[in-house]
């Protein structure tokens, strides 16, 4: 059943499911908790009360300031989990969710057991910047080209062998295109301006980055820099493109569990 809590200006979307302590699954650019996190928060469900929001801009959170600001989505995250009666959760997040995620460590340390950073990034360097900036122009002109390119850009060469041919890919991009959210591209802007440096320090949870080797979104490397800089964290790495809850999700799943049970 979705659910509201009011966030400043903002109403924040937000589904709950299983019982037990809390995680918070965080979804990323474009995304929603609908088309992210499905499957894996049916594999969490029976040991974990799983709590999915939607942030700005994103399914019926809606958003119609010009700019987001990372603290906007950190806090419109961590009232939901505050409103369901938990003190304390882990946290899971996806690429900018990743980097969301992050962020609630450092800013909440007694209140995060573990954080989960899949294919996240410490800070958007002039390359990084240069791509989300035409995220947003694609974004803006023509969603279709957008997931075009995100298709094109996000899965590894070994993903097209589950196509026959160019008309199946272009199916498959606009049915993409069709559930992107309203607002992926102020989220697109934001994810030019990350730099997680000054909060990393901060992290005193148990922290797992987990890094895609082939993936041209998010570099590994920057991954791998994440993984380096938090002060408790084990790094693994799955061969995938950065769509990896499509492309590797079994992987994904597994790997997750695993932590995160670790650290309840």
């Amino acid at each position: 059943m979705e659910k509201f809590v009011q966030v400043g200006p903002i109403n924040v979307a937000y589904a709950v499911e299983g019982s037990g302590p809390a995680v918070l699954l965080i979804h990323g650019t474009g995304g929603s908790y609908e088309g992210t996190w499905g499957n894996l928060g049916k594999a969490l469900a029976p040991d974990f009360t799983v709590i999915t929001p939607n942030y700005s801009g994103s399914g019926k959170t809606q958003d119609d300031r010009e700019r987001l600001e990372l603290d906007d989505l950190v806090e419109q995250n961590v009232q939901a989990v505050m409103q369901e009666g938990f003190t304390h959760f882990h946290v899971v997040g996806y690429s900018l969710g990743a980097v969301v995620a992050t962020a609630i460590a450092a800013k909440y340390p007694e209140r995060v057991q573990s954080v989960t950073a899949i294919a996240g990034w410490v800070e958007s360097d002039l390359a990084v910047a240069y791509q989300f900036d035409l995220w947003q122009k694609l974004f803006r002109q023509d969603r279709e080209l957008f997931a075009q390119f995100a298709i094109h850009t996000g899965f590894s060469p070994a993903f097209y062998s589950s196509f026959q041919t160019l008309e199946q890919l272009h199916e498959f991009t606009a049915n993409l295109a069709a559930t992107l959210a309203e607002g992926t591209g102020k989220q697109a802007e934001l994810d030019t301006r990350i730099n997680l440096r000054p909060l990393l320090g901060k992290v005193t949870a148990p922290a797992l980055a987990i890094g895609l080797t082939y993936d041209r979104m998010v570099p590994v490397e920057q991954t791998r820099e994440m993984a380096a800089l938090l002060p408790d964290a084990r790094y693994h790495e799955i061969a995938s493109g950065h769509l990896v809850l499509w492309e590797q999700e079994a992987e994904l799943i597994e790997t997750v569990l695993s932590f995160v049970r670790s650290t309840r």
